[in-house]
C-alpha cells in the first residue's frame, strides 16, 4: 500500500509564535494543499507553558515524548518511525528532528523555517540535512545568503501570515488613560520585567496608564509578585485566538522590550487591530514592520526611559497615535493576511514534495549523541548512568 503524501510539521510543545504560525498554516490551508499533520514534541522537564491546541487540530496531532537523558538512538529511531509512516515533506522548526535526520532516513524532503538567530545557527550546523530554507524576514534571508552562499537557490523569502479581523473597531482615544499591552511568553529575554520599570518611570512623570499583560511562562509567578502593589494592571490568559484579538483591540500600544526576536507574531497581531508597537530596535522582522512615526516606534534595547518617553509623547499627541494605528492596520491587512501567505507556503511545500531528488539527509548517516547513545544499550541503562554520574555524557 502506497504511503500518503503529506506535510509533517514538527514543533516543540511551547506556547509562542512558532506554535501560532504552524497552527495557522494548518488551519488556513485550502483544499488544494497537501494533508497536514502536527508532530508535537513534549520535552520532559521543560518549564515552558504548553501550547494551546485548538480542537479542530487535535485529530491531526501526533504527540511524542522526548527526554534528553534517554538513549538518543532509541528515541530518535522512534521519532523517525512516526515521521516515516507517510511521505512528502518535513517542516523543521527546532533542533530535535534535525538531530534525528543525521542518523535515520525518512521518506521526506526537509524544509527548515528559519525564524531567528537560533534557527540560523541550526541552518549552518545541519545544512547537510536540509533541502530547502524559508526565511521570514529580509534580514534572515540576507544572513542565510551570506552564511551558506552555495545554497542561495534553496532559500526562499516568505513572510508570516496572521488571521486578519475583517472589521476593526478603532476609535480615537482622546483623553482617557492610554491602554498599554504586553503580549508574549513570560521570560526575562522577552522583556517581561522591563514592563514594571517602564510603569514606574511613567508614574514619576504623572502619566496614568492601564496595563494588560497577556500570556504565560516560567516567570509568570514572579511577574505577578512584582506587580502586587499596583492597581493599574490586569493579567489575562484567553483561551482562543479570537479572544486574544478582542483584548488586543481594546489596547492602544503594545510595549515590546524584547531582547531577541525573529519576526514577532505578537507585533503583527497587535498591529492588525490597531494596537501600535513600541519595540526594541533589534535586527529581524521588527525593522520591516515597525516604521518610526508611521506604524510604531523602535527604541534602544534595555533603555526603559526611551520606551517611557515614547509613551509620554503619544499620551499628549492622541491624533498622531490614531494616525499610526490606522497605518498599522493597513500595513498588516495588505501584506500579512494568512489567507494569502498560507497559499505561498503550501504551494512551496507541494512543489518540493514533487521533486525527484533523494532527500539530502539520506547521504549523511552519522552517529548521534555519545557512547551511551547506541542500539546495544537499553534505554533504562542509559538513563540510569546519566542520572548517577555527571562524568558520563
Amino acid at each position: 500500500m502506497d504511503k500518503e503524501v503529506n506535510v509533517a510539521h514538527v514543533i516543540v510543545n511551547n506556547l509562542g509564535g512558532i506554535t501560532s504560525l504552524t497552527k495557522n498554516l494548518i488551519i488556513y490551508k485550502d483544499d488544494n494543499a497537501l494533508p497536514q499533520e502536527l508532530h508535537l514534541l513534549n520535552l520532559v522537564g521543560s518549564n515552558n507553558t504548553p501550547a494551546f491546541i485548538d480542537n479542530k487540530l487535535m485529530k491531526r496531532v501526533v504527540p511524542f515524548r522526548l527526554y534528553p537523558k534517554d538513549n538518543w538512538y532509541h528515541v530518535y529511531k522512534s521519532l523517525s518511525k512516526n515521521l516515516n509512516s507517510s511521505k512528502g515533506v518535513l517542516i523543521s522548526n527546532d533542533q530535535y528532528d534535525l538531530i534525528m535526520l543525521r542518523a535515520f532516513n525518512i521518506d521526506r524532503k526537509v524544509i527548515q523555517i528559519v525564524h531567528d538567530e537560533y534557527n540560523l545557527n541550526l541552518s549552518i550546523q545541519f545544512e547537510d540535512c536540509i533541502d530547502k530554507f524559508i526565511a521570514h524576514s529580509k534580514y534572515i534571508f540576507e544572513q542565510l545568503s551570506i552564511k551558506i552562499p552555495h545554497r542561495i537557490n534553496d532559500i526562499q523569502l516568505i513572510h508570516y501570515g496572521i488571521p486578519i479581523k475583517e472589521k476593526v473597531s478603532r476609535n480615537i482615544n482622546i483623553d482617557n488613560n492610554l491602554n498599554l499591552l504586553f503580549l508574549g511568553r513570560h521570560v526575562k529575554d522577552k522583556g517581561i520585567f522591563d514592563i514594571y520599570e517602564i510603569n514606574k518611570i511613567l508614574k514619576e512623570k504623572n502619566i496614568n496608564v492601564t496595563w494588560t499583560i497577556l500570556g504565560k511562562g516560567p516567570e509568570t509567578v514572579n511577574v505577578i509578585k512584582q506587580w502586587e502593589n499596583e492597581n493599574n494592571v490586569s493579567f489575562l490568559t484567553p483561551d482562543t485566538q479570537s479572544e486574544v484579538l478582542d483584548i488586543i483591540e481594546k489596547n492602544d500600544i503594545l510595549v515590546f522590550p524584547t531582547k531577541f526576536e525573529g519576526f514577532p507574531v505578537a507585533i503583527l497581531e497587535s498591529m492588525s487591530v490597531g494596537c501600535i508597537p513600541i519595540a526594541s530596535d533589534i535586527v529581524g522582522g521588527v525593522q520591516e514592520v515597525v516604521i518610526d512615526n508611521f506604524t510604531g516606534f523602535k527604541c534602544e534595547m534595555n533603555n526603559n526611559i526611551v520606551f517611557a518617553n515614547k509613551i509620554e509623547m503619544l499620551h499628549f499627541k492622541r491624533d498622531l497615535l490614531f494616525s499610526m494605528q490606522q497605518n498599522a492596520i493597513k500595513l498588516t491587512h495588505d501584506n500579512f493576511d494568512i489567507n494569502n501567505q498560507c497559499k505561498l507556503y503550501q504551494q512551496f511545500f507541494s512543489n518540493i514534495s514533487k521533486t525527484d531528488k533523494s532527500p539530502k539527509h539520506h547521504a549523511v548517516n552519522k552517529k548521534i549523541g555519545s557512547r551511551l547513545d547506541n542500539k546495544l544499550l537499553p534505554n533504562f541503562i542509559t538513563r540510569y548512568l546519566r542520572k548517577v554520574s555527571k562524568f558520563i555524557s
